[in-house]
């Protein structure tokens, strides 16, 4: 299986969140046929479970464990916080699997490596072909980063045109280069661009320049979208809601799903 990072460093509100969910959804849709189970999303936002609550629909749906509960000691089989979502498209059902994440007291749980391996060997066991972590932009340390590029095999950078969010990307880029796991990163994404201003005023550079003096690699370009936050306030996934004709932001997410599949191949 392939192991997938998604973050955006220190910085929070930067869409990654939703991409991840989305990427994850279109991932096990394509790949449905592939194997029974072909995605699991890890959804390491203890202090927020979004990806949690986009997937459940109902924050107050009852879930016997968590995965905060398991990188508190409280469950000792990882497989107790899997979960598993279908959906039906015409005639052909998709599954996707994910971790429940939600947890009243985020700081006071740590992300421990053993506990993190633990887990992805246990989410092996059900042969995924690809492994989404969502990771947490809140209280995100970078010895929590180290730990999990331990476990990853791509690290997809998200970033917006934002001064401090391209510092938080450099600072990943940075750690990455002095692990010597360079070679992890793939197309970094610039989220949430507004087309029509494509240059930094203060530099004069486009955006899309700025993260590839950054990452050594030319970004792939999710243009702003308005239609994704109405969705998102409905507490639904962009992906299953709207048609990537009437989205520019969807179509990138599924071009991008497609460049991923070619650049890291399911296995």
């Amino acid at each position: 299986m392939k192991t997938i990072l998604i973050t955006s460093g220190t910085k929070g509100g930067t869409g990654k969140t939703t991409i991840a969910t989305n990427m994850a959804v279109v991932l096990a849709y394509e790949l449905r046929n592939k194997a029974q189970y072909p995605v699991v999303l890890v959804d390491l936002g203890l202090d927020s479970g979004t990806a949690t609550m986009l997937l459940l629909g109902d924050i107050r749906e009852q879930m016997p464990y968590t995965l905060a509960d398991y990188f508190a000691g409280k469950v000792p089989d990882p497989l107790s916080t899997l979960y598993v979502k279908t959906w039906q498209v015409g005639d052909e059902l998709f599954k996707l699997v994910f971790t429940a994440s939600l947890s009243p007291y985020p700081s006071q749980i740590r992300i421990d490596r053993y506990l993190l391996r633990g887990l992805i060997n246990a989410i092996n066991a059900i042969s995924p072909l690809y492994v989404i972590i969502d990771t947490p932009a809140l209280g995100l340390s970078y010895d929590t980063l180290a730990t999990l590029f331990e476990v990853t095999t791509n690290v997809i950078l998200i970033a917006i045109p934002d001064h401090s969010s391209l510092r938080a990307v450099g600072n990943v880029v940075n750690l990455m280069k002095d692990m010597e796991i360079s070679n992890r990163l793939i197309k970094p994404i610039l989220n949430m661009l507004n087309i029509k201003y494509p240059v930094d005023a203060l530099s004069g550079y486009p955006w899309a320049k700025l993260l590839k003096d950054i990452t050594g690699i030319e970004p792939h370009i999710i243009p702003y979208d308005e239609l994704f936050p109405i969705v998102r306030q409905a507490l639904e996934i962009e992906s299953l809601k709207l048609s990537f004709y009437e989205s520019p932001a969807l179509d990138s997410i599924f071009k991008y799903v497609d460049y991923l599949i070619d650049t890291v191949p399911p296995g």
